[in-house]
Parts: structure tokens; sequence; C-alpha cells
């Protein structure tokens, strides 16, 4: 009578081992599932503000320009949505008998792309963060000429930079103070007025031709940055 008694509470013991190992196996099995879950994009609120130095194109005057730049965007993973806003001089140069002077103003939104960076969103310690980046963007400029006249117009915006971004720790909800410093290469980009007169060379050429109505400013920009 013992040797099926002790024959059954084995049997039983070795099925509720088995159906354990299928419980682990199964819960092992989601865990697995669980960690390839990609975790969502960064998000984050930025603010700029920065220098502009360079030289302004407004049909046949253009010369130094000196000017001011800032915006606010929202960043998630490596695109960045934002606003843009800029005041700078417009004009001919100093030495220029009849120099006309005048300021612009542009106001716009632009597309950000970051094409390299060191960022580790993951980290919840405070890190340092190189960011390389390339820009595009879409606006309108207001011209206002010191003697009188005003000129409006559509234009367009391509930048290339970097920055160096200081992060500090992550909050429980995995936002992040930040601060730091950027150097970006910008080129505004217009329709220039039209020019009246006939077609001319202005140096060595094989064919007289009209001024180009393509007015592009290039400026050097340095600035901060901040947010969370």
């Amino acid at each position: 009578m013992l040797k099926p008694t002790l024959a059954a509470l084995f049997l039983a013991t070795l099925g509720t081992t088995q159906a354990s190992a299928n419980v682990v196996a199964m819960d092992t099995g989601a865990t697995a599932y669980m960690d390839r879950t990609d975790p969502p994009s960064a998000r984050r609120i930025e603010g700029r503000f920065g220098m502009l130095l360079g030289g302004s194109d407004v049909g046949d005057a253009d010369g130094f320009s000196l000017g001011v730049s800032g915006g606010i965007g929202y960043r998630v993973g490596d695109v960045t949505l934002r606003g843009v806003l800029a005041h700078y001089r417009v004009g001919d140069g100093s030495d220029e008998t009849l120099s006309r002077r005048g300021r612009g103003t542009r106001v716009g939104g632009a597309l950000r792309y970051s094409f390299a960076n060191t960022a580790d969103f993951d980290k919840r310690s405070s890190n340092l963060v190189v960011d390389f980046w390339g820009e595009l963007g879409f606006g309108l400029e207001h011209v206002n000429w010191r003697e009188g006249g005003v000129l409006d117009r559509p234009s367009g915006e391509v930048a290339i930079g970097f920055e160096l971004d200081g992060q500090g720790q992550a909050t429980s909800r995995g936002r992040r103070r930040h601060v730091g410093y950027y150097m970006a290469f910008r080129s505004l980009i217009g329709q220039g007025p039209e020019m009246d007169g006939p077609a001319v060379c202005a140096g060595p050429c094989t064919k007289a031709t009209r001024p180009s109505r393509t007015d592009v400013s290039m400026f050097f920009e340095v600035g901060l940055h901040w947010g969370r």
C-alpha cells in the first residue's frame, strides 16, 4: 500500500514542477518582449538668443551687417520645430559715397535636424552633449530704410551649426534642464526688387546681363540656448 502512495505523490510533485517551469518560461518571454519595446523619443523645449555678424544683401545695397537673433523650439528626438526672429542692419558699406542705410526684421519658422550627436537621454546623471545639425526655414522680411521707404518680401533660410549642451539630472518625468553655447553659419535668401537699366558687364564676361534678383545675406551666428 505504501508504494502506490509514494508513486502518486512523486507524479503530483513532478506535474507541479513542470507547470511552474512553464509559467517561468512564459514570464521570461513576456519580459524579453517588453525589453525589446523602444523607449519614447526624448522631448524638450528650448529657447535661443544670439548675435549675427556678416553681410546683408538687399537689391544693389549690400554691406557689413550686425544684428541679433532669437527663437523658441520644441524638440522630439532629432527633429526640432522652431519659431525664429532676427533684427539686423541693411544697406551699403560705410566707405561708399551715397550710403543707404536701414534695418531689417525677419520672422519665420524653421525645421532643424540633428544629424550627429552624443546624446544619451536614458542617462539619469548630468552629462555634456555635442550636437551637429542642419536647418531649413521660411519667413517674411521687412526692411525699413532710414531715409524713407519699406520693402516687404518672403525669404528662405539655410543654416548649419553645432552646439555644446550641458544637461542636468533627469526629473521623475524624465525632463532635464539644459544650457549651452552654439555657433552657426546662416544664409537668408530672398528676391530683390527689379532693377531698371540695360544689360551690362560688371567685369570680364562673354555676355552682358542684368543684375541678379537673388539676394543672399550671409551671417555667422553665435549665442546661448537653454530650456528643459
